[in-house]
Formats: C-alpha cells, structure tokens, sequence
C-alpha cells in the first residue's frame, strides 16, 4: 500500500451534515484528504454517529466558508448546506464561477432539478418511490420494508467516484466541477436488473424471496440453529452439490435435467435440499458444501459480523470495542516499487468543460454484473471502454429475457462501451490483446483469482509489464480464491437480517452487493488513477463485494431501538407510505391528497409504486434516468447517468457495446486548442 493516503494533500470543506455527505467526507478523510467542516458535528448519536463524524475538524462557522474555499480543492455539501452557502453568495449557481477550480459535489435526495427537487425523504420513502418496496419479499405476500441504506450508500460512492475523478480532471487541465448528486437517482441505478419485466412485458417484477429467477436450487434453507443459503448455477455445480447430499440420482431425474427444469422444479428441490439441511448445524452445512467449491453461507445479523474475523481481517472493525472502519482495504491500492514508462492517453491533456476520464483508456474483462457495471460507471465519466468478450460472448448475452439473441442484463450493464471478441489462447488473438494492452490506462476485471493466473491476467503478471491500473473486484479480495455470488454476500454481510429480520432473513430484490461492488471498484479505479497520474507508479486495487456489503451494514452494529414502522395509508388510487414518527396527516381522496397533506406539514411522504409507475415517475422523467433505446426494434429501458455535472454536458448512452472486428484504440478527439 502507500505510505501517505491517495488523498494526501487534498483540502475538503465540509457544509453538510446528511447521512450521505457525512459518509462520503470520512471516506475522504481516510483517504488522507484533510477534512474541515463547517457545521458542529452531532452532540448525540451512538457509537457509529460519533466514528462517523470523527475524522472531521471542525472550523469556526459558516462565516469562514469564503475565506476557507480559496484554499479548499473540494466542497461536499447537502441540500441545507448548500442553501447556507446560497445566503453568502456561494451557492450551485455563482460558486463554479466564482471558485473554477474547485471540484464541488452537492448531494441530496432528489438533486437540483424535477419536481421532487425541494420535498424531504428518508431511505424508506425513496426505496417506496424507486419500486424497491413494492419489489422486496414473496409473491402472494405482503412487500417488506427494509432499513438497508442503499439510497445513502450508492449517493455516497457516487460522491467519491465523481469528486476523485473531477480531480483528475483538473489536474489535466479540465479545470474544476460541480456534480449534483442525488439518492434517489443513485438508488434507481440499482434497479437496472429488474427493468427487463417492464420493458419487455410491462409488468413489475415478481417478488422471488430467496429465489434467482435463472437458476435452481437457490435459496435459504432452516438447519438446526441458523439458516443458510445455497446458491448453484450451471451443470458442475448442482452435480457436485447432489455428490454432497448422496443423492446421485438426482441428476437423471428428468424433473431437473437442466436449469430451465430446476428452475420450474424449485419447490421440489427447496423440498430436498431443506429435509437434508435441517439434521444439521449451519457450520457443518457451510464447512461441507464450501468443500465442494458451492458458494453458500450462514446467514449472519450485523452483531455477528461486526464480531466476526472477517470483518476484521479486511480492515472494516478497527479495533476490539468494534469501532467502523471504511472499505480501504479495496479503496487503496498496492504501487510498483518505482515509476513505469507512460502508457495511455491519462496524460493527455482535456479542455475545459470535458468529461474528465476523455481519453483514459480502460479494458474490461469480465462477465454479468460487478465489473461490468464498474465500467459503465467510468465510461459514464469519458473513459473509452473497451470490453474483451470471449468467442463465445459475455456470459450475461444467455441470460434469460432476451432481446435480439441478447440476454437483457448485457445491455444494463454494458451501455456506452465497445467490445470485442478473442481468444486469449490462441497465438494471433492473443497478440492483439498485448497491444490494447501496451495502450490502456486500466485493467478492470471480475474474474476470480485462478482464472486471471491461468489467463496471464493477474495483477503482479501484467504490471511486471506495464504501467497502468489493474483493479480487481472479487467476493472477498484475491487472496480468499473463492467464487462468491451476491446472495452469498448479502447473507454474510449481515444484509439480508435488516431486510427479513429474524429467522431466515430476506436479500434485496436487486442485486446490492454486487452493484454496490462495482461502485466500489469504480471508486477504487479512480483513486488508482488518481495515484498513477500523480507518480507515475503503477496500481492495483483489489476490491470485495464482502467489503462494500458490511459497509452498508455498520450502522446497525451497536444497540439501538427498533426501526419505527412508516405508517401505510391507504388513499384511493393507491398506498403511501409516510414515514413519520407521530399520526400520519389526515387526507381523504387519492394519493396526490395525501402527498399534498404530508408536504404541507413537512413530512417524508411517497407513493408505494411498483417499478412500471417509477419509470414513469415525473422525477425519474425530468432526470433522465430511465432512458429508452431501440435494439433491433424494441425497446430496451436502462438506467440513466447520475452523476451528474453543472460544467459539462454528457452524452446520452448508447444501447450496448459497439462491436468492432478489429480492437484497437479510438484516437481521442482534439482538444482546445489543437488541430
């Protein structure tokens, strides 16, 4: 690792003190970025308020905000910092003006623009508005509120991705940025894996539980003290796991001869597989299948992970009272021993007003969700992303719900890049990728350890040779070897108890920890990137999904009250939740009367919509987040840009990569100023 933090050197100013704004400034301050903030930190608070707060100085008062943004490189403010700003002339509007090398970021519930700009929320209000609520539990029964804090989450790795990059951009001459941020934007990112139902069918998504709609047996299953999950997916798997449970002849068995059939067989095999974990101890359960190389896990609650070696052992307890720590075992990278010749187009410089990554060249090689989302992100940011398929293509291309031959996921996870397809074992392909190799800036990838080895893609096999970034992102770092999937993490993160609660717990209906993964790989790629432009040395980030997932469980380490139920309001047309401590207001009539009652009052207050009227939401609408494009003549909803800039303007997404037969570079586009 580095001696000093990526940041060192870096001056924020702190104007806020949301969930959002407070996380991202202790991600900066233990990046070694010198922290100032403006507002008192909290007099009260449990264990994890006070860590949160902890790492910030606080200055005099508000009236030092000029004084200190002349020396400052970054402003994070939220919705009532920003308007304390405004009163002093420092607001969204002048401060780029007035400060243009400052890289600014504004994060609040509904961002600067829609309708929804000024109204107050909370993460169950946002959750109920984006279609997660409604999306959260199992078909025929009621929808289960979650208290999982992906809106504040994702808003906060969104800063951290936008404001490290606006770095880079400034220091190649782009100058500073403004982004604004937004929850309930960042949080309906997330929901990119359940817009297949609506584009294609124009229906919600099913609730599934515990279930994965494309693989069987999958799910939680009872053993004599805690439950577990067991996840398979393809041949090899589900023959190893019939090998553990003795039951060979399960294979033959025409009822599940291959996925499809298991998938419509799961009651019969979630029969089988819960007769054979319910004589047994979860350990014995998890010691046993882990064995056979079948990713499962105990599902854990957040005391006992807080507890747990493996919290620790990544560096999120820091010390025995169980203190938090942020994910920098993935955020920081390891560095070459001396500097390594120039490569890529990092040090090429960019005008004024351009996407601060313009230019930056970054090979992709992985397949679904973590690392491929990682690089939309980034290519969201200007890099020119070039994703190397296999032969065959990219696992998610057959996936279920398709689209022109195309599982629908590619298309989520892949808008704005280009791909190609080789061989990495055949003399001729495998020439062609040395020399995309010998010209990008970053290696992203999500294969697992073993794989990158055999393939000679590994960290220490490609910066013996080249000078660039190499980001890994795995279940539990490279050094674990194994193959998690999101449920797995979900359950030993402690994710799915705030989700279900007691018993068997509950994951999130998207995919959070493998999303969550990815913002993490790309906040970890940018900070690399950021190290690599400043020395010239080269990186390696070794990201855990495991990491960002306990990340988003810390708050609810220590002793605290039960979360308090929102009240649900039944209206007309429909369902509000209102999350409020006292008596929800008294409205009759249709849902915009009780939305109006609420507002009036003050009160976090949304519709409980189900995702085909949350891609419909004027909101959602007016911030371009679902954005609908042809492919091959239908239409195919995905998630839009959210990070957001006040200086640039950003190109809408392509539907899915542009594929070339030959892989080379682009030339990046003269900048101001040249021919």
């Amino acid at each position: 690792m580095t001696r000093a933090g990526p940041l060192e050197g870096i001056a924020v100013l702190m104007a806020g003190r949301s969930t959002p704004a407070a996380l991202l400034g202790r991600l900066l301050a233990d990046l070694g970025a010198r922290v100032v903030t403006l507002c008192r930190s909290p007099d009260h608070g449990g264990p994890f308020e006070r860590w949160l707060h902890s790492a910030a100085q606080s200055a005099s008062g508000w009236d030092q905000a000029s004084r200190l943004l002349q020396t400052a490189d970054v402003l994070v403010c939220d919705a009532e910092g920003d308007e304390r700003l405004a009163a002093l002339g420092l607001g969204a509007p002048e401060l780029p003006h007035r400060s243009p090398e400052l890289v600014a970021v504004r994060l609040s519930a509904f961002g600067l623009t829609g309708p929804l700009r000024d109204a107050p929320a909370t993460e169950r209000t946002l959750q109920a508005l984006a279609g997660l609520t409604s999306a959260t539990g199992t078909e025929g029964e009621p929808s289960v509120l979650s208290v999982v804090g992906l809106a504040s989450r994702t808003a906060a790795l969104s800063g951290l991705i936008a404001v490290v990059a606006g770095l880079i951009g400034r220091e190649r001459g782009g100058g500073g940025d403004y982004l604004d941020i937004a929850e309930f934007d960042s949080l309906f990112t997330l929901t990119g894996t359940l817009l297949p139902s609506v584009a294609l069918a124009g229906r919600p998504p099913r609730r599934t539980g515990n279930r994965h709609g494309m693989a069987a047996p999958w799910n939680s299953y009872t053993c004599q003290d805690a439950p577990v999950v067991i996840c398979t997916m393809g041949e090899p798997i589900w023959h190893r796991l019939t090998a553990v449970l003795g039951r060979r002849d399960l294979p033959d068995d025409p009822r599940f001869a291959d996925t499809a059939a298991r998938v419509r067989n799961a009651d019969e095999l979630d029969e089988i597989l819960g007769k054979w974990t319910a004589g047994q101890r979860a350990v014995d359960v998890v010691t046993a299948l882990r064995a056979a190389g079948i990713p499962c896990a105990q599902v854990a609650a957040p005391e006992e992970v807080r507890d747990g070696a493996a919290a620790r052992r990544r560096g999120l307890v820091t010390d025995p009272s169980g203190t938090p720590g942020s994910p920098l075992r993935s955020l920081i990278p390891a560095v070459t021993d001396g500097p390594m010749p120039r490569q890529g187009g990092l040090w090429e410089p960019i005008a004024r007003g351009t996407p601060p990554l313009r230019g930056v060249r970054l090979l992709e090689v992985g397949s679904y969700t973590a690392g491929p989302h990682a690089g939309r992100l980034l290519a969201q940011l200007g890099a020119d992303v070039l994703k190397v398929e296999p032969p065959h293509g990219e696992g998610s291309r057959r996936l279920a719900q398709q689209v022109a031959g195309v599982g629908y996921l590619y298309y989520v996870n892949n808008a704005g890049k280009r791909s190609c397809r080789l061989d990495l074992a055949d003399a001729e392909d495998r020439a062609g990728f040395e020399r995309l190799l010998a010209g990008c800036d970053i290696v992203l990838t999500n294969l697992a350890a073993d794989t990158l080895t055999a393939q000679g893609l590994a960290p220490d096999q490609i910066l013996s040779r080249h000078g660039v970034v190499h980001c890994t992102v795995t279940g539990h770092g490279l050094a674990a070897a194994d193959r998690s999937v999101d449920t797995v993490i979900q359950a030993e993160s402690g994710i799915m108890r705030l989700v279900g609660g007691p018993g068997a717990g509950l994951r999130t209906p998207v995919s959070s920890a493998d999303v969550l993964g990815a913002y993490l790989a790309a906040a970890a790629a940018v900070v690399s990137t950021y190290v690599r432009l400043r020395t010239e040395h080269g990186c390696a980030a070794d990201v855990a999904l495991f990491d960002s997932a306990v990340w988003l469980t810390q708050d609810r380490w220590f002793t605290a009250p039960p979360a308090r139920a929102p009240h649900l309001v039944r209206a007309a047309d429909g369902t509000v939740l209102v999350d409020a401590e006292g008596p929800p207001p008294r409205a009759e009539g249709p849902v915009a009367a009780v939305l109006d009652a609420a507002a009036a009052v003050g009160v976090p207050a949304a519709p409980l919509h189900d995702l085909t009227r949350a891609v419909r939401h004027p909101q959602v609408l007016a911030r371009r987040m679902a954005v609908a494009r042809d492919c091959a003549g239908t239409t195919v909803l995905i998630t839009g840009n959210h990070l957001r800039s006040l200086r640039r303007e950003d190109p809408p997404p392509t539907c899915a990569p542009v594929d070339q037969n030959d892989p080379v570079w682009l030339q990046p586009a003269p900048t101001e100023g040249q021919q």
